[in-house]
């Protein structure tokens, strides 16, 4: 990931059981060491891996803002 310009967002559920949190902090972790722009946002919900495909709000304010500030980054408003 050296030298990337790409934004990164990574979300991760506290009951997810397939991508557990730890693994997503080990890849934020990665990417903060290699320079990367990295945003991570930890939900809590019992709702399991399959969480992101449910109403969770929670889930489309993190993305929602995400979007918003590389737009804004751009000069783009949405």
């Amino acid at each position: 990931f050296a030298g990337t310009k790409t934004r990164f967002c990574l979300v991760s559920f506290t009951s997810d059981w397939l991508f557990p949190t730890e693994e997503s902090r080990s890849i934020v972790h990665a990417l903060n060491a290699a320079g990367a722009s990295v945003s991570f946002v930890e939900i809590e919900t019992d709702r399991g891996h399959d969480a992101f495909l449910l109403d969770e709000p929670e889930l489309f304010a993190a993305i929602n803002g995400f979007i918003g500030s590389a737009a804004r980054a751009r000069g783009l408003g949405l």
